[in-house]
């Protein structure tokens, strides 16, 4: 069953230099539903990952409302969005963000450590992440020793283990061969058909088969339209 997660009323980002303004996004009501993989879609530098930004409370707007939950976010605190996101959201980011010196299983734990949770409980929560994943073989394996498509699950276990109600990730195949990004992708589309909502900013038209919805931004403007298609070959 599909229910509303978080919505943007009339909001953008516009960020000042000097005696310039640079409108990174347009005025914008969008919203994103669990059980879907929502695709967003758009070129270099047209506002997409400001927008993920402001879904996942990372970033305030400049103007307007965010509602998580039902909740207005946007009158929360920076300490209250601190602990919104390590208990509510699930990151996943293109260069994986693992900590080096931390073997698969220890990456995986940090947030639950984060949380206060007992290191103990914190390694049996991490395992089984880990082994959804299909990676129950590596937990002691240090960054530097899996493939790029090893590393991108580690990060998706990583998301997964505080057990979030959304997920986003930024370019999360953009580093990753053909395989490795179908593996991923099939592995994100689950986790949205068992009542995730997995919110995804790419550039990559081929990932369209796998979205139950996509939404397009270009020079800041969010539309459902793909007017320029050229800008993603």
């Amino acid at each position: 069953m599909q229910q509303e997660i978080v919505r943007l009323e009339q909001v953008n980002k516009v960020y000042k230099t000097g005696d310039s303004s640079i409108t990174a996004l347009n005025t914008t009501d969008v919203s994103f539903e669990t059980n879907k993989l929502t695709l967003i879609m758009g070129p270099s530098g047209s506002g997409k990952t400001t927008l993920l930004s402001i879904l996942g409370c990372i970033i305030y707007p400049t103007a307007g409302k965010v509602y998580y939950k039902g909740r207005e976010v946007t009158k929360l605190k920076e300490r209250e969005l601190a602990a919104l996101r390590l208990h509510e959201i699930g990151f996943v980011f293109q260069q994986f963000n693992l900590i080096e010196p931390l073997n698969a299983l220890e990456n995986v734990m940090h947030p639950l450590v984060l949380q206060g949770i007992s290191k103990s409980e914190a390694r049996k929560k991490a395992a089984l992440a880990l082994e959804k994943v299909g990676l129950s073989d590596r937990f002691m394996s240090l960054p530097k020793k899996l493939s790029g498509g090893q590393k991108q699950r580690v990060a998706i276990a990583r998301a997964l283990v505080t057990d979030p109600s959304m997920i986003l990730c930024d370019e999360p195949t953009a580093s990753l061969d053909a395989h490795s990004a179908e593996v991923i992708m099939t592995e994100l589309k689950e986790l949205a058909e068992g009542g995730k909502a997995v919110i995804i900013v790419t550039h990559d038209l081929r990932l369209r088969k796998f979205a139950d919805k996509t939404i397009y931004v270009e020079e800041g403007i969010v539309s459902m339209n793909l007017k320029n298609e050229q800008y993603y070959k």
